[in-house]
């Protein structure tokens, strides 16, 4: 009797460590997968808004004076940014999606070292054609005086 309960602890320990073990392979293999979908995003959004500030150099700037076909290369900007902004919306949900799918196994969020909001903040500006805020590299000014000095 002892030697047959001895071989069902033995049994259920190696089934606990075996589905922990797939477990953690998911996870990672999900988290790989976060990991690229943002990167994704935050290339593709840094090329998006590289060929718009170049398409309106091309179009306002001073680039307007210089390049001899400005106009046509202000619309090879414009249908390279194009690409960019319509593959994003795809990218942005296939993120959630799998942000989705980390949390549906259970996987622990300590894991996600990587912070994933501001890339999905970006694939929405892209969206949207928010410029990204230059505001971020100012300090913010507190109020002003209550009174003006006499």
């Amino acid at each position: 009797m002892r030697a047959v309960l001895l071989f069902f602890a033995v049994v259920a320990a190696i089934a606990t460590s075996s589905v922990a073990n797939a477990q953690g392979r998911g996870c990672s293999a999900v988290l790989n997968n976060i990991n690229d979908a943002a990167a994704l995003i935050e290339q593709s959004a840094t090329t998006y808004w590289a060929h718009r500030a170049n398409f309106v150099d091309l179009i306002y700037g001073p680039s307007s004076q210089v390049v001899p076909n400005a106009v046509q290369v202000a619309e090879q900007e414009k249908s390279a940014a194009d690409v960019e902004k319509k593959a994003m919306p795809g990218r942005v949900n296939s993120l959630k999606g799998l942000l989705t799918a980390f949390n549906a196994q259970g996987c622990d969020p300590s894991l996600l070292l990587v912070t994933f909001e501001p890339a999905i903040k970006h694939g929405k500006r892209v969206n949207f054609d928010q410029f990204p805020p230059e505001s971020e590299l100012e300090e913010q000014a507190g109020p002003g005086p209550t009174r003006m000095p006499r």
